[in-house]
C-alpha cells in the first residue's frame, strides 16, 4: 500500500484497501471495471491507492465503451445496410467498417464521431445515400421526427419553444412535397432506393 497515514486526518493505521467497481458509459454501451482505492476508517475518506494507474484504467474503461458501442452500433446498421455502400458514402477505405467492428482497427476520434452519430440518428446513412442533397436531407429528417413522435408520443417533450418551431417549420418548408405521410415521401425517391427506404423506415427508424 501506498499510503501509510491517512492524508485526510492524519491518523495511523487506519487505512485499508478496497477493490471498488467503477463503469464507464458511452451510448447506449456500459463497460466496467475496478480500481484499487484506500479508505480511512477514522474519518472515512476514500482516495486512490496509485493514481497514475487508476487514470490510465479509467481511460482505458472509457476507449474500451466507446469502442463497444462503435461495434453494437455497426452491427446494428449492417442488418439494413452494406459496409460496401456506408463506405461508399462516407469516402471510406473499403473493410474499414468491418475492422471497426471486429475491433482489429480502432477508429480515429473523428470517425468514432461520426460512426456514433449513425448510432444515434441511423437515417444519416440515406443522407449520404442521395448524395447530401439538402432538401431531400430535410424529407428524411422531418420524417424521422414524425415517425419516432408517432411510435413514442410520450416521450416528445410539449410544448415546444418557439426556436423549434421556427426548426420544423424550416424543416417543412424545405420538403416542399411531403404531407405527414413516410409512404407519400418514398414516392419522391428515385426507383433504385425506394426499397431501401421502405425497409429503413420498417428496420431503422
Amino acid at each position: 500500500m501506498k499510503y501509510t497515514i491517512c492524508p485526510i486526518c492524519e491518523s495511523k493505521g487506519t487505512l485499508q484497501l478496497k477493490r471498488r467497481k467503477f463503469s464507464a458509459q458511452y451510448g447506449t454501451a456500459t463497460v466496467s471495471n475496478e480500481i484499487e482505492t484506500v479508505e480511512c476508517s477514522c474519518c472515512g475518506a476514500n482516495f486512490d491507492n496509485d493514481e497514475i494507474l487508476n487514470d490510465a484504467l479509467r481511460k482505458e474503461t472509457a476507449v474500451n465503451a466507446r469502442q463497444q458501442y462503435i461495434t453494437n452500433t455497426l452491427e446494428k446498421l449492417e442488418q439494413n445496410i452494406s459496409f460496401t455502400e456506408l463506405e461508399r458514402c462516407f469516402y471510406l477505405a473499403p473493410k474499414t467498417l468491418s475492422k471497426w467492428k471486429n475491433k482489429s482497427k480502432s477508429p480515429s476520434a473523428a470517425a468514432a464521431a461520426l460512426v456514433s452519430l449513425l448510432g444515434v440518428f441511423p437515417w444519416l446513412s440515406y443522407v449520404g445515400m442521395l448524395n447530401y442533397n439538402p432538401e431531400e436531407a430535410y424529407k428524411i429528417a422531418f420524417a424521422a421526427v414524425l415517425q419516432k413522435a408517432k411510435e413514442n408520443p410520450e416521450n416528445f417533450i410539449l410544448p415546444l419553444s418557439n426556436e423549434m418551431y421556427n426548426g420544423i417549420a424550416l424543416v417543412h418548408q424545405n420538403s416542399q412535397a411531403y404531407n405527414d405521410s413516410y409512404e407519400s415521401l418514398s414516392n419522391n425517391y428515385s426507383e433504385n432506393l425506394k426499397s431501401s427506404t421502405i425497409e429503413y423506415k420498417e428496420a431503422v427508424l
